[in-house]
């Protein structure tokens, strides 16, 4: 077993360091007595709590006896209350608040060994220990790095920025810029240099920042429009670099910024970042917004406490993330699948924050225990602070274009991804509880000749009708007629006529097609169409929706073939495609349509593909919402249809980088599989790994059955229970969908009473008033009614 004296006195290049919470749970060095524990040879962070001990797991089944012990304790805080013991923490609606955790917390550090189960005092430990420490407290988290990381990817060059002729002196005669204080006024902090000319000016007070600014950068751009291109001098080190451009009004890269910085005598191999940089300023901002929450009449809404109460944190914009995933472990086909683990995690994962499984794991434990759901000491008492699936967004969003960015998001659009990704790499017994059968027939109706085939789906995404009640004169505001969600599932179902679609027996045009339902799931899904395309842009349209507290859709019943039909043979080839995920026939009418209008035919094949190959608007409107995806002119690639790419094989560049490094093929494979493909982690995986083989073991549950379409298509026909019982609403306020806010209503049992409970990010209480159901429900979840 390593000694202290033997561990390295600092960080290996790239590493990793994991100090926000528990690998397994959402303990963290604020909400666990013991602290976290930080491993001082792999830099994993581990708790030790009263119902499991993670520091020992790890420490047995790795050796790693030594750990970095960050604790912190709450400040006493005189002030927070007044006399009448009311909270002095009262927000205006947008307050942004931006304080130091020294000004909450009491920070304690020790050494802790698991060996002897004692610790040390940090100035007691050596010298080389002390150093450690000090760079892993330096060190931006894993959390921290790959949110940057997100906000890095959006940012690209300008016209200004790609083009700059650098000029030593603004004036003749002037001498190299004086680096440490704004050349306009005494401000020796959020300092900026201009790459144009060299001037040193201070840049805007930051709004919900510390960080003073007098403008003064801006206005040198205002006497001098040539001049457009900044660079922040307080964040900029080798690894860093802020770039605004006051024209385009946003960050840019800077191509050729080191030679740039040259012509200034600025060498930017010798400088320390010692500001936070805009992309850290732009996350504090985003994930410090407080919004206060009331009801309808101005009353602040009860909050409730407890097991399956436990609210998300808002990693930025991820609030269609936290009400998708609050309302799936609500159901009760979540909570028995993973309380079948009986809170044992796969052993063979060697970073459970790359792992799906695991990270499902931990969010069940963190949703469901309770432990979570108690007052937060550090904004309001009033509502808590909540858990923070940070290693979860970055896992399922990886590779994705838009789920691993820090933009709003569709909720409906995450949801279908995330079915389709843990039904990949969980197992499809978690999802099968969605699962249904629906049968598609196309009727001739000179001939009576029939074609049916069937797919298996996991929801119905049901058009809705926008008829306009009024306008508002001055406004232009439309307000809608009312809609009833159960006529909406009827019309869904309704025969309708082809057009062009001809006969294959008679040629006739007469075509009528019609769906019905041949298995009902234990769980449906609905989603209401409130995407429309206005003026060429997708709106959201606020009709509002009658939803009933139960439904009995008998009638959309699959009728089959009815007396007199014939139904037309089909070929073996031809069989093999009534399931969806076989080979997609586009819908012929609808692609002729996007191809007259320009679009690429591969995009419009995607586009239908991802609607349900129903109409060219549908796809249309998906068209615009993603033309600025990576793969969006990329050929359709079905499952079943490719390689399986749930492994996420590497490139042969990326292999070959490490191999340069001196590590064998095999092995850097494995540490660039296990990693993601990001380089650093795996180069800190294998400083962590020195004995390991090379040799990728499965990371997914034994238990795990995987199961065909037709497979699941023969089990589930003629199955199920017409009669539903509504559980939970996503809603949606905004006029885009990758805009505004999303929430979750679900029901709850709350001391023996069933209750509505709002779900808005950390904020959970009992909500009386569904108004917002009707006017903003987007996603619908019915459970089986078993009654």
């Amino acid at each position: 077993m390593t000694t202290l004296e033997a561990i390295g006195s600092s960080l290996p290049y790239g590493a990793r360091v994991y100090k926000d919470d528990c690998m397994y749970n959402f303990d963290t060095a604020e909400n666990n007595p013991n602290g976290l524990d930080v491993c001082l040879q792999c830099y994993q962070a581990f708790s030790r709590g009263v119902d499991s001990n993670y520091t020992q797991e790890h420490a047995l089944k790795k050796e790693h006896d030594f750990y970095f012990n960050i604790r912190k304790t709450l400040k006493e805080n005189p002030n927070k209350y007044n006399e009448l013991g009311e909270s002095n923490s009262k927000l205006a609606k947008l307050e942004v608040k931006d304080v130091a955790e020294e000004d909450i917390y009491d920070f304690i550090y020790t050494i802790y060994s698991n060996s002897s189960d004692d610790s040390i005092p940090l100035e007691d430990a050596p010298q080389n220990i002390q150093l450690l420490t000090q760079e892993i407290l330096a060190t931006n988290s894993s959390n921290r790095q790959d949110e940057i990381k997100t906000w890095e990817q959006e940012i690209q060059p300008c016209e200004h920025s790609v083009s700059i002729q650098p000029v030593q002196t603004l004036t003749t005669g002037e001498s190299k810029p004086v680096l440490d204080q704004c050349s306009e006024c005494s401000l020796k902090e959020n300092l900026w240099i201009c790459l144009h000319c060299g001037i040193i000016g201070c840049g805007r007070q930051q709004y919900g920042s510390t960080l003073q600014g007098n403008s003064h950068m801006l206005a040198h751009y205002e006497a001098h429009p040539t001049h457009p291109v900044a660079i922040k001098l307080g964040s900029l080190d080798v690894d860093n670099c802020d770039a605004y451009c006051y024209k385009c009004n946003d960050e840019v890269k800077v191509p050729e910024l080191v030679a740039i910085l040259l012509a200034y005598g600025i060498d930017v191999s010798t400088l320390v970042k010692t500001e936070k940089n805009l992309i850290e300023l732009n996350l504090d901002q985003n994930l410090n917004w407080d919004f206060k929450l009331d009801g309808a009449n101005g009353e602040k809404l009860p909050p409730v406490f407890g097991p399956g109460l436990t609210g998300f944190q808002n990693l930025g914009n991820s609030c269609y993330l936290n009400s998708v995933i609050q309302v799936l472990y609500s159901l009760p086909a979540y909570t028995s699948y993973f309380k079948e683990f009986d809170g044992k995690f796969p052993e063979n994962v060697t970073n459970p924050a790359v792992d799906l499984t695991s990270q499902l794991l931990k969010i069940y434990d963190g949703l469901s225990s309770g432990r979570y759901s108690v007052p937060s000491h550090t904004k309001d008492d009033t509502y808590q602070l909540g858990i923070k699936p940070s290693a979860f967004k970055t896992l399922i969003g990886e590779n994705h274009p838009e789920f691993q960015t820090q933009r709003q998001q569709d909720a409906f659009e995450f949801l279908l991804y995330f079915l389709e990704k843990s039904n990949k790499e969980v197992g499809s017994k978690l999802n099968e509880s969605f699962k249904f059968v629906v049968e598609n027939k196309i009727k001739c109706l000179d001939c009576e000749n029939v074609k049916l085939s069937t797919e298996l789906v996991d929801n119905l995404s049901i058009p809705i009708k926008d008829v306009v009640d009024s306008v508002d004169a001055e406004t232009g505001t439309k307000t809608y007629k009312t809609v009833q969600l159960n006529d909406s599932l009827t019309d869904y179902c309704a025969p309708e006529l082809l057009g062009d679609y001809k006969c294959p027996k008679c040629t006739s045009y007469n075509m009528l097609k019609s769906i019905g339902l041949k298995s009902f799931p234990s769980v449906l899904i609905v989603n209401a169409k409130r995407i429309k395309l206005e003026n060429w842009v997708p709106v959201k349209i606020d009709v509002p929706i009658e939803v009933p507290g139960t439904i009995d859709i008998s009638e959309l019943k699959s009728k089959g073939l009815q007396e007199g039909e014939i139904e037309i043979e089909e070929d073996e080839d031809e069989q093999d495609s009534d399931v969806r995920s076989s080979k997609f026939e586009p819908n012929q009418e609808a692609l002729n349509s996007l191809l007259s209008m320009g679009f690429p035919e591969p995009r419009s094949i995607k586009s239908l593909h991802a609607t349900g190959n129903n109409s060219a608007e549908e796809a249309m409107n998906w068209l615009f919402a993603h033309m600025d995806d990576a793969d969006i002119d990329s050929p359709l690639q079905e499952s079943g249809s490719n390689k399986d790419n749930s492994k996420n094989e590497p490139s042969e560049e990326l292999v070959n980088n490490l191999v340069g490094m001196g590590f064998s093929t095999q092995l850097a494979t494995k540490a660039l599989i296990l990693n993601g493909s990001d380089v650093n982690a795996a180069v800190e995986w294998l400083f962590s790994n020195p004995d390991d083989d090379g040799v990728i073991e499965s990371t997914s549950t034994p238990t795990v059955e995987q199961k065909s379409d037709k497979e699941i298509v023969a089990q589930l026909e003629g199955t199920g229970n017409p009669k539903y019982k509504l559980h939970a609403v996503v809603c949606h306020k905004g006029t885009s969908p990758h805009t505004g806010h999303y929430v979750a209503f679900i029901r709850k049992i709350i001391d023996g009473e069933e209750k509505w409970v709002l779900f808005n990010d950390e904020k959970v209480v009992a909500c009386a008033d569904l108004s917002d159901v009707i006017t903003n429900g987007y996603v619908y979840i019915f459970v089986e009614d078993k009654l």
